[in-house]
């Protein structure tokens, strides 16, 4: 399954160790295209999913800046 992220939700996937590099099929300048397994979505988007409730929000419940790449995520993800 090919999935279309910015290069911000690309890096920080790779940041946090769940996806690697081998995974890209193509780049551009702003978007990068991954081949991924439905069950690797699946899995994706359930750690995406925690971990906005974990870390995307401020005192005032506001999207922070890690919220607002996880909350563009699960809309990429959301199969």
């Amino acid at each position: 399954m090919r999935i279309k992220l910015s290069r911000k939700e690309y890096y920080y996937l790779l940041y946090h160790e769940k996806i690697s590099d081998d995974l890209t099929v193509s780049s551009e300048e702003s978007k990068v295209i991954i081949d991924l397994g439905e069950e690797t979505v699946f899995e994706l988007h359930d750690w995406v999913s925690d971990q906005l409730q974990l870390l995307g929000f401020d005192k005032n419940y506001e999207l922070n800046a890690d919220g607002k790449i996880l909350d563009n995520l699960l809309d990429v993800l959301n199969i």
